[in-house]
């Protein structure tokens, strides 16, 4: 696709992190695959975004404008998980 990254951080259980990536259903159009999910937009500029729910966080793999999504995500992410480290894959 475009981007990969890895989002490390710690969680208890992977349905809370299941739940959390849920939530952005609000805000984009989620493809649920309980393990791995997919964000596009309902409108406006074209991306795509996925993450794969790992035992050390998050791979994700993005193209398109997604910037607006990603600082609304890690900003998300980081008030629900805590610290958050980004590495390229």
């Amino acid at each position: 696709m475009g981007l990969r990254q890895h989002f490390r951080f710690q969680y208890a259980e992977a349905s809370d992190v299941r739940i959390f990536l849920r939530s952005f259903s609000e805000l984009v159009g989620v493809e649920d695959k309980e393990d791995f999910f997919v964000f596009t937009p309902r409108n406006g500029e074209a991306f795509a975004f996925d993450c794969e729910i790992l035992p050390t966080g998050l791979l994700s793999d993005r193209s398109g404008n997604y910037f607006k999504f990603l600082g609304m995500f890690i900003e998300a992410l980081t008030g629900q998980f805590g610290p958050v480290q980004m590495e390229d894959a």
